[in-house]
């Protein structure tokens, strides 16, 4: 999902339609940027384990 909020073009026919596309690819960028920051604060925790 690298750049996958840059440019973001929705082809859906109707408002309704448009806004759950929306929604679901705002809930992917949520979900993935969660799992990154997830692991960089798992990698910090194991980094200071290790220089103990």
């Amino acid at each position: 999902m690298t750049n996958s909020m840059q440019a973001m073009y929705i082809r859906t026919i109707g408002y309704a339609k448009a806004t759950a596309k929306i929604g679901l690819a705002n809930l992917t960028y949520n979900m993935m940027r969660c799992i990154q920051l997830n692991k960089r604060v798992d990698n910090v925790f194991l980094w200071d384990s290790y220089a103990q």
